[in-house]
């Protein structure tokens, strides 16, 4: 199929490449998700071309025309990266893969093929599967266009297959559908329906993954595409799809020190699954509800993290309560959540500082509510609990995890019959808007956020006298009985030096 409209969109960089195989008398064809995003008017992140060139060959002219390369042939067989105006290019032979029971990512045997449909057949999804020459021709043996306008992530043939092959396909599986925003359908046997059924996110049928293949998938694998799904425009059809399959459940793996430790993906989540809440507040249950705040929330990872955990504690033996109305309420179900989350996080091995602050915004998430009901703006003493508390290092550190607690509390209120409420939504945000601005302008963390120095102070006190009077003055302006202003705190310094001399 000719599309001309694709060949425009082609970078000069990659075009330049592309002519100099087909001038040398070889295919070359760009391939894979950015022929997907040009279909999709999506700007695509690189640009990937297969050829029936050798990589000896493709080395070849690129020394005939003096272009730098990054010779991959040890690492990956039959690939060549080229870069040209500072761009990189993978240019890959046209291959064909087996896999084993080994490694469970990566083809045990691999060769080179003779034709485009050979290169294609290997890959993971249709819609991946598609490639487009220099003149704006598309090649398209496994329908990826028709999925592309259907808004649906088919696998090339059957998909148990295709993960038997590369178990990280069914994480990517989950990414994609995250990213895209399409239905996962598979040619394999069909399952019940997932969720509640009139949502965003119900699925009306399902498959089975065979999700014990990732016990050998390494979590830094793991943890990336996790971390692509969560960040996307449709994260929550992504998770759906997670639990739906059973990946949530699944284990992935660690190698240190010669030893292999079994690592949990998301066990803890799967409870949340059609558990009830009270329709009074809530439009869906517990894992909608997440669902759909993750989906309502800025892509920053921290914030979507916190959300995707923040109500772990829900429906817990221990937390778990019925009001008089018979109707389910979770009392410190944040404290217990908070808990989880920094067991889960740490499990995964993200870095000290991520896992302290997400686990603070869960702890934290419910906050807000009780003032918006009271109408009893306790704002400063909680600020000053929180400078106080050793969690924060300085005051823009706390006055950044503030801002995304805002988003976490508006994205979770959001997720409730409040969404229909703009009035109480916009008094939620004036509410997370004083917050961030006592955090930032009225409460220091440490006497180095205080509008004063030490070389201030040595003309009025001694250098071992400093120290003592910068705690007094950083508990004076906490307090909220001092302006953190520098002419404010000198004259302070000079009152307490006075009623010293006079005791």
């Amino acid at each position: 199929m000719h599309i001309p409209d694709l060949q425009r969109h082609i970078p000069i960089y990659t075009a330049t490449i592309l002519g100099a195989l087909n001038t040398a008398g070889y295919q070359a064809y760009l391939v894979g998700g950015a022929v997907r995003d040009l279909l999709l008017n999506i700007e695509p992140g690189d640009f990937d071309i297969t050829t029936n060139a050798t990589p000896e060959e493709v080395l070849a002219i690129c020394q005939s025309k003096d272009w730098q390369v990054v010779d991959n042939l040890g690492n990956n067989f039959g690939c060549v990266v080229i870069v040209l105006e500072g761009k990189p290019t993978e240019v890959t032979t046209f291959r064909g893969e087996t896999y084993g029971e080994g490694d469970v990512h990566r083809p045990t045997a691999t060769w080179y093929c003779q034709t485009l449909r050979e290169d294609l057949a290997r890959r993971d999804f249709t819609v991946n599967a598609m490639a487009l020459d220099l003149q704006g021709n598309l090649y398209d043996y496994f329908g990826g266009q028709q999925d592309l306008e259907a808004k649906i992530l088919r696998p090339v043939g059957i998909g148990t297959e295709r993960y038997q092959e590369d178990a990280l396909r069914m994480l990517r599986a989950c990414r994609f559908v995250a990213q895209l925003g399409f239905t996962y359908v598979d040619d394999a046997a069909s399952q019940g329906p997932c969720g509640m059924e009139g949502t965003p996110y119900y699925l009306p049928q399902t498959y089975k993954f065979p999700v014990e293949r990732c016990a050998r998938l390494s979590l830094e694998r793991v943890r990336k595409e996790m971390d692509k799904l969560l960040v996307s425009p449709y994260a929550g059809r992504g998770l759906m799809l997670m639990m739906a399959t059973g990946l949530l459940g699944t284990t992935c793996c660690v190698k240190e020190h010669g030893r292999i430790t079994e690592v949990p993906l998301l066990p803890e989540a799967e409870h949340l699954l059609n558990l009830h809440q009270n329709p009074k507040y809530h439009i869906y249950d517990t894992w909608e509800h997440t669902l759909l705040a993750i989906d309502d929330s800025p892509r920053d990872l921290a914030i979507r993290w916190a959300l995707v955990l923040h109500d772990l504690g829900k429906g817990m033996p221990q937390i778990r309560k019925l009001n008089k109305d018979g109707q389910p309420t979770d009392p410190g179900h944040e404290a217990l959540s908070a808990v989880m989350a920094k067991d889960i996080l740490t499990r995964w091995r993200y870095n000290p500082d991520f896992i302290k602050l997400v686990t603070w915004l869960v702890a934290q998430h419910m906050r807000f509510a009780p003032m918006l009901l009271t109408g009893e703006r306790t704002l400063l003493r909680w600020v000053r609990a929180e400078a106080n508390s050793g969690t924060f290092k300085s005051s823009a550190e706390m006055t950044d995890a503030f801002q995304l607690l805002v988003e976490v509390f508006l994205a979770d209120m959001g997720a409730t019959h409040a969404r229909e409420d703009q009035k109480l939504m916009a008094e939620g945000r004036v509410l997370g808007e004083q917050v961030v601005e006592l955090a930032r302008k009225r409460m220091p963390v440490s006497p180095k956020d205080l509008h004063i120095s030490g070389k201030d102070l040595l003309a009025l006190i001694t250098k071992e006298e400093i120290k003592h009077m910068l705690a007094y003055l950083l508990e004076r302006v906490q307090s909220g009985n001092l302006p953190n202003e520098q002419e404010a705190l000198l004259t302070a310094v000079r009152k307490n030096i006075q009623r010293k001399q006079k005791s």
